[in-house]
């Protein structure tokens, strides 16, 4: 069996494990929102939640690092703030048969990829060394792949930067992707 890494971070493990908490993390992934403007999508939903609920969710997604506090308007009676996600989410059930779909993919990209990464280590070694030393071990764990995690970090981050530059955007909106529909 492959082992794919899997980026995992426990606070965003915790934050992510209620559905309430997942949909404001995708509204906010669209534009920064207010409380009262996620209650109102809420309801829109179907999922009537006060306000003191909202902002306990709300304070669970930024201690997660999921979340910032983007923008103050003072209004009438207080302050309103806006918040907006961090990065971009993608909240859809993958297929079970993802991985098989995607193997000739992979295979294609593993050489160059894998030039990359060795490139990485070899020129990047003191920084990926000196920002796994920052890290901290979870409390369930046996080995510890600080360096890994932080090639892998970079990765991420490089390729969430390339997939926001805007001529790949413009080649990814010529895609037009249908739902299927339930049997």
């Amino acid at each position: 069996m492959e082992k794919v890494p899997l980026i995992v971070r426990l606070k965003e493990v915790k934050a992510l494990s209620d559905e309430v908490r997942v949909f404001i993390l995708d509204l906010l992934s669209k534009k920064p929102m207010s409380v009262h403007e996620i209650a109102e999508e809420l309801r829109k939903k179907g999922m009537y939640k006060n306000i003191n609920t909202i902002r306990y969710h709300i304070q669970v997604l930024k201690e997660a690092g999921l979340i910032d506090l983007v923008a103050t308007r003072e209004v009438k009676g207080g302050v309103l703030k806006y918040y907006a996600a961090k990065g971009k989410v993608y909240p859809f059930e993958v297929p079970k048969d993802i991985e098989e779909a995607l193997k000739p993919i992979a295979r294609q990209l593993y050489e160059g990829l894998k030039k990359i990464v060795l490139d990485l280590i070899r020129n990047h070694g003191d920084i990926i060394v000196e920002t796994a030393r920052k890290l901290k071990p979870c409390p369930y764990c046996i080995t510890k792949h600080f360096a890994e995690y932080v090639i892998l970090e970079a990765l991420r981050y490089a390729l969430g930067k390339v997939m926001e530059d805007r001529e790949v955007r413009r080649e990814i909106d010529k895609f037009k992707v249908e739902e299927e529909e339930p049997s």
